[in-house]
């Protein structure tokens, strides 16, 4: 392979996406990463929580063929519960809760204060509606790993970093190979042949280190020579992928959510990643809500099984720390076209080690209308406080042990409240 057709394929996966601004500490690159993987699961559209993790049936028979309808697949009556989780009597769902319930906290009744898609997003995943902050996700691993060649995966959804760390869009899984190999012909031949011999690779690395470093000494401002010298790092990273490679299934799943787990899995078990957007799109169900958005929260549950059950298989259970969400919820009833529209009340679902699971905080009222709590007891409570994205981001800053750091402290959160979400 060609150096620039290498540089193509690279610019293709991400893996030269370099930020003009400054990155994260130097001290970040010292070693394989070792910490939690922080993995982000967005429902991209606007899911339902009614019909999933905080379930409003219809009242009656007679009223579950009208449009008022919370919920026309089922009774208030039917709904189900798995330890102290409710959950819709729907699809493939209430197989799902059965099995992981006692991993899972559910957070019902969170206000995004907006029905707009990007701001729905933005606020869910980094806590504000305000714009070019970056997301949990890219925040964590500017502290924890920023320099590491795939510190921050993202497949999708709100991947801003606001400069913190270089971000990793990972491409269709075939090019890891290439990517990895750049002297061999074909990596996936059983014989491998290369384009050089090792000894005339190994000066070719040596010449374009030494070129490096020659343009990198001509520099004076600190951000330009990190901006730099991560891209250099980026395109001489094969050594990186290679233990990538390493991880990697020999077979990848047919499923989207699937393949996007085993990729960052195989990356933290490499010591390369921190944290991980995944994504699952369909769930804007403007019409046909019945039909079209519980077959996507099948698939959904699907890949969050997936995912919590090949963490364990790999041993690595315990350090999996999982934020499923999405832009807002859904109205209450329906609208001409059976759809469902935009509504800013939503939950989310995490798991993972220092999250207490088989529990539920917040509440909605029969119409997905929030219910405030006490900011002690976090019970449903007159007059006490609505819950917000920026709550459970403040409660994961101090989870991820970055909430004092200087770089979190760039981006202040506004709720005042310490809400004890976690214990």
């Amino acid at each position: 392979m060609e150096r620039r057709d290498f540089l193509k394929l690279a610019s293709m996966a991400g893996l030269g996406v370099v930020a003009a601004g400054a990155l994260s500490r130097d001290a970040a690159a010292a070693g394989p990463y070792s910490g939690p993987l922080w993995i982000h699961l967005h429902a991209s559209g606007g899911w339902d929580p009614t019909s999933l993790c905080d379930p409003k049936g219809a009242m009656s028979e007679e009223e579950q063929g009208t449009r008022e309808a919370m919920n026309r697949s089922y009774l208030n009556a039917e709904i189900g519960a798995a330890g102290n989780i409710r959950y819709a009597p729907v699809g493939a769902i209430p197989e799902f809760f059965k099995k992981h319930y006692s991993k899972l906290l559910v957070i019902n009744g969170i206000d995004t204060e907006t029905n707009s898609h990007d701001a729905g997003v933005r606020n869910t995943w980094c806590g504000t509606l305000r714009e070019g902050k970056p997301g949990f996700a890219a925040l964590v691993a500017g502290v924890h790993g920023g320099a590491l060649p795939m510190g921050f995966i993202s497949n999708g959804g709100y991947d801003t970093t606001a400069n913190v760390v270089a971000v990793t869009r990972v491409p269709d899984t075939g090019l890891f190979q290439r990517l990895a190999y750049p002297n061999v012909i074909d990596p996936s031949a059983e014989r491998r042949e290369g384009y050089h011999t090792e000894a005339t690779m190994t000066r070719i690395l040596e010449a374009r280190q030494a070129r490096h470093a020659a343009r990198l000494d001509q520099q004076r401002l600190p951000h330009v020579k990190q901006a730099m010298s991560t891209l250099f790092t980026s395109r001489v990273g094969q050594n990186e992928l290679k233990q990538l490679i390493e991880y990697l299934p020999a077979e990848f799943e047919r499923a989207s959510l699937r393949r996007q787990a085993q990729v960052a899995l195989a990356a933290y078990r490499a010591g390369i990643c921190v944290s991980a957007n995944l994504t699952a799109g369909g769930f804007d169900t403007h019409g046909n809500h019945d039909d079209n958005h519980i077959a996507r929260l099948g698939e959904l549950c699907d890949g969050i099984d997936f995912l919590l059950t090949a963490a364990e298989e790999q041993g690595i259970a315990d350090r999996v720390v999982l934020v499923v969400g999405s832009d807002f919820g859904r109205t209450p009833g329906y609208n001409e076209g059976n759809g469902k529209d935009h509504w800013n009340i939503t939950s989310m679902m995490l798991a993972g080690p220092g999250i207490q699971g088989n529990r539920v905080i917040g509440a909605t009222d029969e119409r997905h209308n929030p219910l405030e709590v006490d900011p002690v007891t976090l019970q449903p409570k007159e007059g006490g406080v609505r819950i917000k994205p920026g709550h459970v981001h403040k409660a994961l800053r101090k989870l991820a042990g970055i909430a004092d750091d200087p770089l979190a402290q760039r981006f202040p959160l506004s709720e005042e409240e310490d809400l004890p979400i976690f214990g």
